[in-house]
This record gives structure tokens, C-alpha cells and sequence, in this order.
């Protein structure tokens, strides 16, 4: 256990010691003055009574500038330390999280994000970045310091009574077994509460967010979340609190302890000091000793209890940066000549379900060709995109760019030819020109290019482009949903890619609103390959083949007019579905 415990610790305060060097230096040369202090202060203390009592003045007067210094020096170290302390919290908080952030562009399948627990990780390795890891030193440094304390003042101890000494060593063992088993627990806890803790979070904002914030005033859901929050924070508390209860019974029973040794020390100081067996200055070697070395004593335990707790928490650290990187593939040249994208015997299953999302999906279409992909709601279609974005693997078959896989290459050079607007389209509470030259930063500067994408995407908010958007940030202006999802268009006009996939683009636009974007879409699209996911059957009529999904099956794939005559499943979609916006 100690030998994995010391692997860990190195392991761990070599990261401090990437995020900021300098101050881990400066931090751990302070250790040693700072904990040698309070015997320098003790000792010379002593012989300065020691020196009176024999009237000794120019002992005196030597003894008390040494006395002097110490306790000048003792008292700039803390303000030192503090400072040095503030400056590596810091840097290791920003390396810590830079670190979080950019492990997950390695993590380029979104099964891992999708997975519950993976969020209760982050959620703990985010939110106690900022102080845990700094533990490492802080502790470390405590343990040490106290180690010299505790030792320097056992030293002193010896020199009078090496049973006293020996009986304050032998007084750590237990105390330290009980209160690492008692910190590994509140740890344990605090793992297991993380669930709740997110529960807590959600329900929280649940109140005060804008997106639910007119269902919440509505129905008056304000007792029914608070009440939540309640239940849930009392779930999580109960935990907390035998755990507190713990460490102060233990705290007690050893402070009890401790306090019996120290009558016994006092005890044997006395009878020898009014023996004259001591001499008067031992009085205070004593008791200081006494007192420090307890103080000493039960900082060292607590603080190892709380590194090993730092320690459990550095290795979820560790756990999550050593995570397997996504497949990237080896070929990193991308060919955008490419005549055919094939979809052979595809099938897929998410982890959480037991049924297929699709099932033997097998088909071909030509570069540039425009496809539509319809079908009821859970057809699969929002997968099938997906898979071609690399976002998951086919649990079968393969998809290819003429008769290469799409595995065999590189994902972020491969991303760079897709560009695709999501149902679920991110808003950024970022500027006009920052939300819409993100799928290409290299030209986030060209008011042209920008200006180009808005104008595109039938955008017609263009007069500030360092508008900053959303309401989350001060002078933030919000949109209307249709303004948010022309402003995801042209974030992928703006990337000017090879494929582009549109799920849904205008699902939040009215349907004169629709027929203008997509008569400027085709316009504009020329010579590319498109999908489009559509609810709309009335726009299908512009795609060039039309594929027809039903409970994750391919039911149909032809032009519509063919589709019209031939296929009565999709004929029955269209006339209840198009009728209304046919043009």
C-alpha cells in the first residue's frame, strides 16, 4: 500500500511540478526554515532563562538576537508561503483544466460522452481542479514540515527522557490507521454522491434557466423542483455527516490521549525540576516540546489523511488523461475527388438499447449528388449522419469513399471536407463573426468570407459583426430560433466543405422562410455532395434521389417522382405530410 502510495504521490507532484516549477521550488525551500523554526525558538528560549537564572548577560544578549531572528523570520515565512501557495493554485488550476478540455479532442466518438458515469468523472476532476491537486503540495508540504517539527522536538524530548520521546512516537500509529480509513471513506462519498450532485445542479438551473423558465412559471413547478433539490440534498448530507461524526469521535479519543501524556510529561517535569534535577529552563523545553510535538503529531495526521484523499482523486486524474484515444486512422489525405460514397450492409446498435437504430443499411450515391433521407420520427436518420461524421462506429459493415473505408482515415482531417447543421445545433455565446467562422478559424478575420456565409444562409442581422450573442454575458443579444439556425447555416457555408449534412436545418424557420433558404441552398451547393434530413416531404422534390427510411430499415431509394408511383409507404408520407407547402 505505501509503495503505491509513494508511486502515486511522485507521479502526481510531477504534474505540479510541469504546471509551475518555479513555485513548487520555491514552495518546498520554505518547508524546511518554516518547520525548523519553532525548535530554533524553544531552544534558544530556553537558554536565554537558562542564562538569567545564572545571570549571564552577555549570553543573554547573543541568545536573544538569535531568539529575535528566528521569530522575525518564522513570521515573514507564513505570508510567504501563502503568497508562493496563491501564484501555484493558479497555474496548476489552469493547467489541470487545460489538460480536462484538451484530452477530450481525443475522444472523438460520442459513445464516451453519452455515458453517465463519464460525465460523474468530469463533473469531480472539473469542479475540485481548482484546489485539490494544489494538495499535493500544501499537504506534502505540511507533512514534511510537521515530520520536522514532530522530530526536532522528539530530539529535544530524548535529550531528558528517551521514554517520553518514545512514548509520543509510538502514539501516531493508531491515530494515523483510523484516520486514513476515515478520509478514504469521506472520498468513497463523495464519489458516490457525484450523481446526486449533478441531480442538484440540474434542478438548480431547471428554475432559472431560459429555456425552461416559461414551462417552470406556466405550471408552477417551483415546490415541485425545490422540493427535489431537498430530497436529493438530504440523500447526499446523510453520508457527509456520519463521516464528520467519524473524524470528530476519532479526533476526540486521540485528543484524549494526548492530553493523558502530556499530565504524565508535566507530572515527571515537575518532580524533576523540584529535585533540581532539571534545570528551570527544561520547564519550557518540556511543555513547548509537548505542545508542539501533539500540534505537530495531529497536523501530520490529518494532513496525510487528507493527501491520500488528494491522492484518490489525482488518480481519476490520471484515469481520465490515460483513456484510449479514438481510433484516428492512418491516411490523413482525404481525397475530395472521391466518385462514390457506399454505404455496404451498415448496421448500428447504441450501447443503452437492445433493438438496432438501423439495420443492413446497403447503398451508393455519386459525388455531388443532392439526397434526401425521410421517414417518421426514430427511422434512424439522425444516425445514419451521424456514422458518416465518424461520430460512431458501424456495429457492422462499413462506409466508404470509393473503396476506402472511412476508418482508415485520419477523423479531423476527414472532418475537414464534412460540414453539418444538427437539430440540436450548438448556440455559442460568442460574437456574429465568432459563431459563424468557427468551422473554419484560419479566416475569421475575412469580413467578406463572413458576410458571404450570412448572406447565404438568408441571415440579415450583418451591421455588427462583433455583436456578442445570447444573454448568459453582459451587452448579449439574443436571437429568434430561426435566427439561430441561419446563423448554423452559415457557419457551414462558411467552412465552404466538400459534403455538407443538414438534419432538420430549418426546423425552426416558417415555410416561406424554408423555400428561400433551400432555393439559395441548391444554388449554392452546386458541384458538392448534400444530405438533407426533412420532415417536410414538399423540399424532397429538390433532392436528387430521395432514401426512405422505416424502423431503421431502407425501404426505398429513387428519384421522387419514381418513389411517387412506385413505393406507397413514402406516397402516403408525402400526401399527409406536403400537401400544405407544395408549390
Amino acid at each position: 500500500m505505501i509503495k503505491n502510495f509513494l508511486r502515486l504521490y511522485f507521479k502526481s507532484l510531477a504534474v505540479v511540478f510541469k504546471a509551475d516549477k518555479l513555485h513548487s521550488v520555491l514552495l518546498l525551500a520554505i518547508i524546511p526554515l518554516q518547520a525548523l523554526m519553532p525548535s530554533l525558538l524553544i531552544y534558544s528560549a530556553n537558554e536565554i532563562i537558562n542564562a538569567v537564572a545564572e545571570k549571564n548577560i552577555n549570553g543573554v544578549v547573543f541568545i536573544l538576537i538569535v531568539w529575535a531572528a528566528a521569530f522575525l523570520l518564522s513570521n515573514i515565512l507564513q505570508p510567504v508561503y501563502t503568497t508562493i501557495q496563491g501564484f501555484l493554485t493558479d497555474k496548476l488550476t489552469l493547467y489541470l483544466n487545460t489538460s480536462l478540455m484538451d484530452k477530450s479532442r481525443t475522444i472523438s466518438e460520442l459513445t464516451v460522452f453519452e455515458d453517465s458515469s463519464f460525465y460523474d468523472d468530469i463533473d469531480i476532476l472539473c469542479q475540485e481542479a481548482s484546489w485539490r491537486p494544489v494538495n499535493l503540495l500544501v499537504f506534502g508540504a505540511s507533512i514534511i514540515s510537521s515530520i520536522i517539527t514532530a522530530v526536532s522536538m522528539l530530539v529535544l524530548l530524548a535529550d531528558f527522557s528517551p521514554f517520553i520521546s518514545l512514548l509520543m512516537f509510538i502514539a501516531i500509529i493508531p491515530q494515523s490507521i483510523v484516520f486514513y480509513r476515515i478520509q478514504k471513506e469521506a472520498f468513497e462519498v463523495l464519489v458516490s454522491n457525484t450523481p446526486d450532485s449533478r441531480k442538484l445542479s440540474y434542478y438548480s438551473s431547471s428554475l432559472l434557466s431560459k429555456e425552461n423558465i416559461k414551462d417552470v412559471q406556466l405550471y408552477d413547478l417551483y415546490d415541485f423542483f425545490i422540493d427535489k433539490y431537498k430530497d436529493t440534498f438530504k440523500r447526499i448530507n446523510k453520508g457527509i455527516k456520519l463521516n464528520r461524526v467519524k473524524k470528530l469521535a476519532a479526533s476526540v479519543c486521540f485528543l484524549t490521549v494526548s492530553t493523558a501524556i502530556s499530565v504524565f510529561v508535566f507530572n515527571t517535569i515537575i518532580k524533576g525540576a523540584c529535585s533540581g534535577a532539571f534545570l528551570v529552563g527544561s520547564i519550557l523545553i518540556f511543555s513547548s516540546s509537548i505542545l508542539y510535538t501533539t500540534q505537530s503529531i495531529s497536523r501530520l495526521v490529518e494532513d496525510s489523511s487528507l493527501l491520500y484523499d488528494t491522492l484518490l482523486y489525482m488518480q481519476k486524474y490520471f484515469d481520465f488523461i490515460n483513456l484510449p484515444p479514438s481510433s484516428k486512422g492512418q491516411n490523413k489525405i482525404i481525397n475530395s475527388n472521391f466518385k462514390k460514397i457506399i454505404f455496404d450492409d451498415v448496421s448500428f446498435k447504441y450501447q443503452s438499447n437492445e433493438d438496432f437504430a438501423l439495420q443492413n443499411i446497403s447503398f451508393s450515391i455519386a459525388n455531388g449528388e443532392k439526397i434526401a433521407i425521410v421517414g417518421e420520427n426514430g427511422s434512424g436518420k439522425t444516425t445514419m449522419m451521424k456514422l458518416l461524421c465518424k461520430f460512431y462506429k458501424p456495429s457492422s459493415g462499413v462506409i466508404k469513399f470509393d473503396d476506402t473505408s472511412i476508418e482508415d482515415y485520419d477523423v479531423v482531417e476527414y472532418r475537414k471536407i464534412i460540414g453539418a447543421v444538427f437539430q440540436d445545433y450548438a448556440k455559442f455565446d460568442l460574437t456574429v463573426r465568432e459563431n459563424t467562422a468557427l468551422s473554419d478559424l484560419r479566416k475569421i478575420t475575412d469580413d467578406d468570407e463572413v458576410l458571404l456565409a450570412l448572406k447565404k444562409s438568408g441571415f440579415d442581422e450583418t451591421e455588427n459583426l462583433e455583436q456578442l450573442l445570447g444573454t448568459q454575458f453582459e451587452n448579449g443579444r439574443d436571437l429568434s430560433g430561426g435566427q439561430w439556425q441561419k446563423l448554423a447555416i452559415a457557419r457551414a457555408f462558411f467552412g465552404n466543405f466538400e459534403i455538407l449534412i443538414l438534419d432538420e436545418p430549418t426546423a425552426s424557420l416558417d415555410p416561406r422562410s424554408e423555400f428561400v433558404i433551400y432555393e439559395k441552398f441548391l444554388e449554392l451547393t452546386m458541384g458538392k455532395t448534400v444530405f438533407f434530413v426533412t420532415h417536410r416531404l414538399s423540399t424532397v422534390k429538390k433532392a436528387d434521389k430521395v432514401l426512405v427510411l422505416q424502423n431503421g430499415k431502407i425501404v426505398g431509394f429513387d428519384s421522387h417522382e419514381n418513389l411517387m408511383h412506385s413505393n406507397a409507404y413514402y406516397a402516403e408520407l408525402y400526401t399527409m405530410q406536403a400537401s400544405a407547402f407544395i408549390k
